[in-house]
């Protein structure tokens, strides 16, 4: 027996059976032909029945053909297996990654901050249209992933995909460029999520005060104790993360509800349906108007970004091949009826662009959204504590996966003082990697100071961090297209025939969202500073992880590690139950050392019942008290010679002594070598004789 069980879900090999199709011959016309009815065949094939068989004989044809065949599996499901050692407990559910999802993405709030975007490129057909097209791809990447995950399921998530599906001559480089793309991606999105938070929560000020100032050592002291809080609750209530999870789905959900009936109840003045649908409001943005609305979706792509974090929860996981793949693909779906549940009233009482853009810039569109439509500060203020909540929520769950992945990153030699960030301990019954924490929360303190010397190049990171996470994505689906598919067969979650359209959308729209991300929102009166400069950000990521590989990774980054023994093992000791019969006498072979074992009661385990398939079934007590009296006489004389003899009480109680003797193997066809998952956890071992001695007192 192993050590360390191997991380990763327990295997399942399940092989579904399809009934055989019968043969028939058939003629040129499709009509049964009888081959014994002497009749002669109808006339040969037509010109057109010649040239379609001809066409579907044609190249293009096969190859299509061919690659729908490899995504459509034989139906076996072959989970991949890792050999790193389970530090961490399995303790979420299918709930549990979903409420980590809402946090993560956290919908009200991430639409909220980043409205202002929507409302300069376009208005409402930006916001509305803008979060449909968004989500459809969205999901299109995530069903890409999570047919992954289901197929290798590992913390590593992106960054292992990349490895595991790409060329083996590029395996290394290409995971080690997308880790360094997803863990910079998640520190930088946790600060992001923090630093707008902050900004968010002084903004109340602006509820009174329509002259407010946005002060920056306010916004970072409110962010430093924002850090704190949520690094306290990672590090001591790590134990409730599944009950924080789900609090998270149940106050997100409650406060859109909440956020929506508040408004129109309280609303002074409603817009018609025909200007929530077709109003397009340009004028501010510069870009022509089809541009305007590509560089618009910049609001629901920030918001629905943080679905590829998930994945480095999967060793917390119960059944993750499974589980995660559901939580995933329930999350972005779930979000996007959200996300409409939160626009439509929005916009139904959307007050007049001037009033929230072109007089009071210093305060987010969302807090005025709430003040002129209620016109009652009271009101205004309580939609905006509900934010607050998600904003909690969204930190708390943003710094749970950044340090998750920092542990997994640093676990594959990514990091230096490798040892350090990998150490996990237990606090307050729950283990955690609290020194990779520890580093998340350092340098997300760190890149928050960024802000004091420059507030462009502070916004070109925090923009720079979901096109990190959009690359990282995106890498593994475009090694998987690549490898023609072939490297999923086996997964448990399958896209089928759909495969290839998925995951060319989920590839496109990766493409399509860096080039948006990496434009400015706003063109008009355009300068240095506020020009985005997220693409130089990523160019420098790019550069330091190259620079990294050469000078270090290259000889310390091991990338996943496949545990290539587990299928070898499970299939033979699969073929040794199958090929038992109960009727069969048979013999356990093995080669350890010779082991005498002790079972109480009248049963001893002889065979296997075919109904168990977790073990062999004991027989049933055979014979009475007399019986086995005599069976105990018969034998009394053979036992002398066995030492470590046990005294049984004078109740009639029978115990069954199996001598085991340990010797090589000289014929396969006579020995199996079958391990037993009995009840009683004992395991047997025989040479070529067993020999059942019952004594009685």
């Amino acid at each position: 027996m192993p050590e360390s069980e191997p991380s990763g879900a327990v295997a399942s090999e399940s092989v579904t059976s399809g009934a055989e199709n019968s043969h028939t011959n058939t003629n040129a016309g499709g009509i049964a032909s009888d081959p014994h009815s002497g009749a002669p065949d109808t006339a040969p094939p037509s010109y057109s029945s010649q040239m379609i068989s001809e066409i579907g004989a044609s190249a293009p044809v096969r190859l299509l053909h061919s690659l729908l065949d490899e995504a459509d599996d034989d139906g076996v499901e072959r989970v991949e297996h890792f050999k790193y050692k389970q530090d961490l407990e399995r303790k979420l559910t299918v709930t549990s990654v979903i409420g980590l999802g809402f946090s993560v993405m956290g919908v009200p709030f991430g639409l909220s901050s980043t409205l202002w975007i929507s409302l300069m490129d376009g208005g409402n057909v930006t916001i509305l249209y803008g979060w449909l097209v968004v989500a459809f791809f969205s999901i299109c990447v995530v069903l890409s992933l999570s047919e992954i995950i289901s197929k290798y399921p590992t913390a590593g998530g992106v960054y292992h995909f990349s490895a595991l599906l790409s060329n083996e001559k590029y395996s290394l480089i290409s995971s080690w460029i997308t880790g360094w793309f997803l863990l910079i991606g998640n520190w930088t999105y946790a600060v992001s999520i923090m630093f707008a938070g902050s900004e968010f929560i002084l903004s109340i000020f602006g509820l009174k005060d329509v002259y407010y100032k946005e002060d920056i050592f306010l916004v970072l002291g409110i962010y430093f104790i924002l850090l704190a809080i949520c690094g306290f609750i990672n590090f001591k209530f790590s134990k409730h993360l599944e009950k924080i999870n789900k609090m998270c789905i149940v106050w997100t959900i409650y406060t859109v509800l909440a956020i929506d009936f508040l408004l129109i109840f309280f609303a002074k003045r409603t817009n018609s349906i025909k200007e929530i649908l077709t109003n397009f409001d340009n004028s501010r943005s510069g870009w022509p108007d089809a541009l305007a609305f590509m560089v618009g979706l910049q609001s629901s792509s920030f918001t629905l970004t943080g679905y590829g974090m998930l994945f480095s929860m999967t060793d917390e996981v119960k059944n993750p091949e499974r589980n995660m793949a559901k939580g995933a693909v329930s999350a972005i779906s779930i979000s996007t009826v959200t996300g409409l549940i939160f626009i439509i009233p929005i916009l139904t009482i959307l007050p007049e662009l001037s009033l929230l853009l072109d007089e009071t810039p210093e305060i987010m569109p969302i807090d005025l959204v709430f003040k002129l439509a209620t016109e009652s500060y009271i009101i205004s203020f309580l939609l905006v504590v509900l934010l607050i909540g998600t904003v909690l929520f969204q930190a708390i769950g943003s710094l749970t996966t950044a340090s998750r992945t920092t542990y997994a990153f640093a676990r594959d030699g990514g990091l230096p003082f490798k040892n350090y960030w990998i150490e996990v301990d237990s606090v307050e019954e729950s283990t955690i990697p609290k020194n990779a924490l520890f580093l998340s929360m350092s340098v997300c303190a760190v890149l928050s100071l960024l802000s004091l010397i420059s507030t462009s190049a502070f916004n070109a990171f925090m923009g720079a961090s979901v096109v990190s996470l959009a690359l990282a994505n995106g890498i593994p689906i475009f090694c998987l297209m690549l490898n023609k598919r072939r490297k999923i067969k086996g997964a448990v979650f399958r896209l089928r025939r759909l495969g290839w359209l998925i995951n060319f959308l989920s590839v496109f729209w990766v493409i399509i969202s860096f080039v948006i991300l990496c434009l400015p929102p706003v063109i008009k009166n355009l300068t240095w500073r506020s020009m985005n400069y997220a693409i130089v950000v990523i160019c420098g990521f790019f550069g330091f992880a190259a620079l990294g590989y050469k000078l270090w990774g290259i000889t310390s980054f091991e990338g996943p590690q496949l545990d290539t023994d587990y299928f070898e093992l499970h299939n033979l000791e699969a073929a040794g139950r199958v090929n038992f019969d109960i009727s069969d006498s048979f013999v356990i072979g093995v080669d350890d050392e010779v082991e005498d074992e002790e079972f109480d009661g009248a049963s001893t385990i002889v065979g296997k019942d075919r109904s168990n398939k977790k073990g062999y079934a004991p027989l049933s007590e055979s014979g009475d008290d007399e019986e086995q009296k005599q069976e105990g006489k018969s034998v009394d004389k053979n036992k002398k010679d066995h030492k470590g003899d046990d005294e049984f009480d004078e109740q009639g109680d029978i115990a069954t002594t199996i001598e085991q003797s340990s010797s090589q193997k000289e014929s396969s066809k006579n020995k199996t070598s079958i391990p037993l998952d009995s009840s009683d956890s004992n395991e047997l071992s025989t040479e070529s004789e067993t020999e059942i001695l019952f004594e009685t007192d």
